[in-house]
């Protein structure tokens, strides 16, 4: 009996030897590559071919150092987007100012306007860039009571009726409301307004039309927000809240802002539990859906 039970001992030592090998080189390589990944190599990737709980722990690694990779990079062309955008309105500053100091231009009232729109656009983009900041890292401060969408919509609306009219653009508001309860903070719900109307106002052609409309579905409330041409390309539909991304030609640097609007709104309409989408507008241009709940309830 003894000698079959050593026998046994010894087959199971020799069978489990070389899984044993196994193992410890896959750990290694795990330990390895991990080593790797907090050095900075984020292209470091291990085998995940293998279906046992080292397989699927090598998965969950190739991914993080995907991840990782892509968060990189994303920093990177933020940093760059950022640099990017507060070269031009500096170089306008700096050679108005210098033309202004050797002589060629006089400091008139039309050279102060320059300066000074260069100076509100830099202030404008600072200012996008502090509050999307906030938000990316969870600081922007909501200050949520029981209020009625419906007078914070109407009044953003009847701030910009006139800097529609000065552009020729029609606005019509349709099917909304008077009552829209909804949990949330009436000066970031104003501010994802504003953004919105100044989209339009940007980037409609002059001669166009907004139209706002509103149904209720269950226990949210959609708003839309229709404008005319021009269109967006299909392959940009999808990329509009990114930030700093604009759809050249049409939708560019020269219209409007440093493309940050639509990424705050994003981050607004997420922060009160909403869901916001673009599509085709039927009108021809951008159609802006907005999901939000009503009481405070979650969709």
């Amino acid at each position: 009996m003894t000698i079959i039970s050593l026998v046994v001992a010894a087959m199971s030592a020799l069978l489990s030897l070389p899984l044993s090998r196994r193992m410890v080189k896959r750990i290694t390589t795990l330990a390895s590559a991990t080593h790797q990944l907090s050095t900075g190599s984020y292209d470091i990737r291990v085998d995940e071919t293998a279906s046992d709980e080292l397989g699927q722990l090598a998965h969950d690694f190739n991914s993080m150092a995907q991840t990782l990779k892509s968060n990189q990079a994303m920093r990177r062309r933020w940093v760059a987007d950022i640099s990017h955008e507060l070269r031009t309105p500096l170089a306008i500053l700096r050679g108005e100012i210098e033309a202004v100091q050797d002589g060629i231009r006089t400091l008139s009232d039309q050279t102060l306007d320059t300066l000074h729109g260069e100076v509100m656009r830099l202030e404008r983009l600072v200012g996008d860039l502090y509050e999307l900041s906030l938000s990316d890292i969870g600081a922007m401060q909501y200050r949520k009571t029981n209020i009625n969408l419906s007078n914070v919509l109407l009044q953003s609306v009847e701030a910009h009726r006139t800097q529609f009219a000065e552009k020729s653009l029609s606005m019509q508001t349709r099917n909304i409301p008077k009552n829209l309860p909804v949990l949330g903070d009436a000066e970031r719900l104003r501010q994802l307004f504003y953004n919105l109307l100044k989209n339009t106002l940007h980037y409609t052609d002059e001669g166009g039309q907004l139209q706002i409309t509103a149904n209720i579905r269950k226990n949210t409330i959609q708003l839309d927000f229709m404008d005319s041409s021009p269109a967006v390309p299909d392959e940009s539909m999808g990329k509009l809240f990114d930030r700093f991304y604009r759809v050249e030609r049409s939708r560019s640097r020269e219209h409007g802002g440093a493309g940050l609007g639509l990424a705050l709104c994003k981050n607004i309409v997420e922060a009160h539990n909403g869901s916001i989408e673009t599509r085709p507008a039927p009108l021809g241009g951008l159609w802006i859906a907005i999901t939000l709940p009503l009481n405070g309830r979650k969709p």
